[in-house]
């Protein structure tokens, strides 16, 4: 979102950081919690598109750090007022750039507790299926290309006013790891490429 920055001060940073790293079994990425490194999981046995990345993410010593919403806090870029995650928004990524708008690390916010909301009467295949596609979009369709530029220059934009879904860079991306997975190809921009909206409408 571009009027808000996740708040990143070195000593939040480091936690963050020292917190994932016993978890993380996939190179560059750090993730925590097994729900989501389950999932990383799943996907680097799949996809080899999404192995040759981490390597070559891997190979620059920069990193995606991939967060619940409870370790992160959002400053808004007018005021500089803190506040909690949005609890409506289902991820986020956010380089840190320094003051030469170079980028060693991207978080990614995944709301987990808000998936376990939507998916409460699913079944767990749907939802591994569907964290897999966020998953897929976030990093590789976002995060990525940020970490290989090593700069904000390697922006890998969701669709623009008026662009076609399956245009935009971000979807281009996901969609060649969902094609590995077989989820499906994304034609749309938002939640309706997701099984549980598909659920929903039945």
């Amino acid at each position: 979102m571009a009027c808000r920055s996740v708040i990143a001060g070195i000593g939040a940073a480091t936690l963050i950081v020292a917190t994932a790293t016993s978890a993380s079994a996939s190179g560059p990425i750090l993730a925590d919690h097994p729900v989501l490194a389950a999932s990383l999981a799943r996907i680097s046995l799949r996809s080899a598109t999404w192995r040759s990345a981490l390597d070559a993410v891997e190979n620059t010593r920069r990193r995606v750090v991939i967060v619940t919403p409870d370790l992160v806090r959002m400053r808004d870029a007018g005021d500089g007022q803190e506040s909690p995650f949005d609890p409506d928004v289902i991820a986020e990524v956010q380089p840190l750039p320094d003051d030469w708008s170079r980028v060693n690390t991207v978080v990614v916010v995944i709301n987990l507790p808000l998936l376990d909301k939507l998916y409460s009467d699913a079944t767990a295949a749907d939802f591994e299926a569907d964290l897999d596609r966020i998953l897929a979009h976030e990093v590789y369709g976002h995060a990525i290309p940020y970490l290989l530029a090593g700069h904000l220059s390697g922006k890998c934009a969701d669709p623009l006013p008026g662009q076609r879904a399956t245009e935009s860079c971000a979807i281009k991306r996901e969609n060649v790891i969902r094609n590995e997975l077989r989820l499906g190809q994304r034609r749309e921009y938002g939640v309706d490429g997701l099984a549980v909206t598909r659920r929903y409408r039945q």
